[in-house]
């Protein structure tokens, strides 16, 4: 049934343990997965606004996200998952819905609370973003 798994990953512990769960999900179900991080646009713009910088702040970003990426990717060939990588930047909502729609995804797995510290009642903001406009089923995990 799910053939085709995308995780959000921010990196936080939530967003890890899902990763985690998810990777140990599509060992089960022989799905391949996913692993998205986003760059948050607003931060950047926050960080060039009181560095001076702007695109450097970005090139750092990325330089610093990808090997927390590789590690995941590490663990699901060491499983024999078929997984790939996409480090990009954005609006996180923005970016994870338009890639659930070119990807072609059955399924979104995702930590409920990011690093952003903005919370909802029950759910992060992104996270509420996904579950309320996602087209395809999103299993969440909270910790």
């Amino acid at each position: 049934m799910f053939k085709k798994i995308l995780c959000p990953v921010d990196f936080s512990g939530t967003s890890l343990k899902a990763a985690n769960n998810a990777m140990n999900f599509a060992s089960e179900i022989k799905a391949e997965i996913t692993f998205i991080h986003i760059i948050d646009v607003k931060i950047v713009q926050g960080m060039g606004d009181i560095s001076g910088g702007g695109i450097t702040d970005l090139n750092f970003l990325v330089e610093e996200e990808k090997p927390v990426l590789n590690k995941l990717k590490e663990k699901c060939e060491k499983k024999g998952i078929k997984v790939k990588t996409v480090l990009t930047h954005g609006e996180p909502t923005s970016v994870i819905l338009k890639t659930i729609k070119e990807g072609d995804y059955d399924l979104i797995i995702m930590g409920t609370h990011g690093k952003t510290g903005l919370t909802r009642l029950a759910l992060g903001s992104v996270a509420e973003s996904i579950v309320r406009k996602s087209d395809v089923p999103v299993l969440l995990y909270h910790v």
